[in-house]
């Protein structure tokens, strides 16, 4: 389990909803990429759950691989089914991800098959530090209404 402070949350968050774009390490979680019960990401159930907004599973959400985890994306976040996009300066790529995880501060996390996409990169020769640029972006990036 990853531990933040309230300040770093804070950071990140005030940053993104700014506008501007921020740096971001970015690496890979091939269960991200599995139709499974949405019962084992942070973004379940809870008020502002993805459940409660009537998915069931990871396939079951719009934009279905694209899916991934960002710092402060706990259990019942006003987060859960935020859109990010990230983009990558090595291949100009950019790929838009519905938030349903936690992650460590300062990273991003996507299905594999997403992540490779995005970066052009290759299994196992993947870098350990992929830097890409994060923004928020309206929902209807991630195909949500």
């Amino acid at each position: 389990m990853f531990k933040l402070t309230s300040l770093t949350i804070v950071t990140v968050f005030t940053t993104l909803l700014a506008g501007s774009t921020n740096a971001i390490q970015i690496v890979y979680d091939n269960s991200l990429c599995v139709d499974r019960s949405l019962t084992g990401v942070s973004c379940s159930n809870g008020e502002n759950g993805l459940i409660t907004k009537g998915y069931t599973t990871l396939g079951s959400l719009p934009n279905f691989p694209a899916l991934g985890g960002f710092p402060g994306v706990v259990w019942n976040s006003t987060n859960c089914g935020a859109c990010y996009e990230l983009r990558y300066a090595g291949t100009g790529r950019a790929i838009a991800f519905t938030a349903v995880n936690e992650s460590p501060v300062n990273q991003a996390v996507l299905c594999t098959s997403k992540f490779l996409e995005l970066t052009g990169l290759t299994l196992p020769t993947v870098p350990a530090n992929v830097q890409a640029e994060i923004r928020v972006v309206p929902k209807s990036q991630c195909g949500f209404n």
